[in-house]
């Protein structure tokens, strides 16, 4: 089980037709909801550690990352490296269909920023069905 806050680790799911493995995600809503005619029941950000300094400004020059440091999040294990959220990229997941474990949480005060800098994006959020 997982709740919102939660970080998970997805060991196998499908994005834009390509499969992809072991990768972390911000649950962002664990409720049973319905969008384009399919039920879900996990709604998720994807997270990403960055390499360098050099990909650091780079990835958030983009208006939909969100940045993270080892403070706003607590994990085990920790690989201590400072990151981003793909905030402007809804995951729904249906549960059963996914092999996944929590690793850890995002804490109260980053994930409320978090969420409040998603309400607040004014691009395009893209919404990710192909794990329905």
């Amino acid at each position: 089980m997982c709740k919102v806050g939660d970080i998970i680790i997805i060991n196998n799911y499908e994005d834009n037709g390509m499969i992809l493995n072991k990768h972390s995600f911000v649950v962002l809503d664990d409720e049973n909801g319905e969008i384009q005619g399919l039920s879900y029941d996990m709604v998720c950000n994807v997270m990403s550690s960055f390499k360098n300094e050099e990909q650091k400004k780079k990835k958030i020059s983009y208006p939909g990352n969100f940045p993270i440091t080892s403070n706003d999040k607590q994990t085990k294990p920790d690989n201590g490296k400072e990151g981003y959220i793909k905030a402007e990229q809804l995951y729904y997941f249906k549960k059963n269909k996914i092999d996944f474990q929590v690793i850890g949480s995002m804490n109260k005060e980053s994930l409320e920023k978090l969420i409040r800098f998603i309400e607040n994006l004014e691009i395009d959020i893209k919404e990710i069905i192909d794990n329905l």
